[in-house]
């Protein structure tokens, strides 16, 4: 994949030149730029056509450079805050799974054997004659 990559880019590269070389004459033509904005107006040296193309494609580059680094740094933002969120899902998690083997060690410690705590032998007589005599008052 890489040697066609490579490929591509030298045919590309060879259509350049030769669209390049067969309008020599077009790009060594030499023109002037004028802009005229009411206030202020400004007119360039004769320059090559060459030369002025080149110096738009340098523009269209820096200005493409500028706004890809911004957005990758905006894209490191994002990664980051997502890291972060990341990273508190995983202690909260945590938390949640010993709060969780807590909460299991506490039931099975404060009855042993998962039997139920034992209740007097009478409870159920005590409670029958106190219902009984709140009945007859």
């Amino acid at each position: 994949m890489k040697k066609l990559k490579y490929v591509f880019w030298l045919i590309f590269l060879g259509f350049f030149a030769l669209l390049v070389y067969q309008n020599m004459e077009f790009f060594s033509a030499r023109n002037s730029l004028h802009i005229d904005l009411g206030i202020y107006q400004r007119t360039t040296p004769m320059l090559a056509n060459g030369v002025i193309i080149a110096g738009f494609v340098g523009i269209g580059v820096f200005v493409t450079l500028i706004f890809y680094f911004a957005s990758k740094f905006g894209v490191y933002r994002a990664n980051k805050t997502i890291k972060e969120l990341r990273n508190s899902i995983d202690e909260r998690s945590s938390t949640l799974a010993d709060l969780k083997n807590e909460l299991e060690s506490l039931k099975s410690g404060a009855f042993p054997n998962n039997a139920t705590p034992e209740e007097p032998e009478n409870a159920t007589e005590t409670a029958e004659s106190e219902i009984g005599q709140s009945s007859q008052v």
